[in-house]
Parts: C-alpha cells; sequence; structure tokens
C-alpha cells in the first residue's frame, strides 16, 4: 500500500463516520420534532413600576461641581501636586 491509496482509504472513512453522524442527528432531530413534549422553562415576575426622583437640592444644582462635571483644570494639577487624586486605571489619549 502507498501512501495515495492509504489517504484515500483514510479519507473515506473519515467520509463515511462523518456521513453517519450527520444521517444520526437528522434521525434524532424528526424524533424530536415529532414529540409534543418539548420541556421549556419559562419564568414570569410581577414587577411594580416605581417613579425615581433625583434626590438634589437647588444648592446642589448650582454648585460649579455638578454643572461643569468636575473641577477646571488649574484645579486639577493642583490636586496632582498635592497628590490629592487616586489614578486608578492608566489614562489614554
Amino acid at each position: 500500500m502507498n501512501w495515495i491509496k492509504f489517504i484515500l482509504w483514510l479519507g473515506g472513512l473519515y467520509t463515511v463516520y462523518y456521513l453517519i453522524l450527520i444521517a444520526w442527528d437528522h434521525h434524532r432531530s424528526k424524533r424530536v420534532a415529532e414529540n409534543d413534549d418539548i420541556h421549556e422553562l419559562s419564568f414570569s415576575e410581577q414587577v411594580d413600576a416605581v417613579s425615581l426622583t433625583p434626590e438634589l437640592s437647588s444648592a446642589d444644582i448650582a454648585s460649579s461641581m455638578y454643572a461643569s462635571g468636575g473641577v477646571s483644570l488649574k484645579n486639577m494639577f493642583s490636586l496632582c501636586r498635592d497628590e490629592a487624586v487616586d489614578y486608578i486605571k492608566q489614562v489614554s489619549f
């Protein structure tokens, strides 16, 4: 037996093996489709809607921290010099 015959036999055996697997799966899917006892889980939960209102006072809204979303760049550098800023992850630009 030479290499070409060996590879052809091996390829033929793999082809037959996978065709048998495909036929078996197809046969099993028909059997499940005929059976009406398909078990399916479903969950239902009663949820009551709650209206949320922000609990901010007028003093909180009037502050520059709330309106600007943070501190100014000059204040940021002064906070960094004072080591008041904690870096938790790398900053990418």
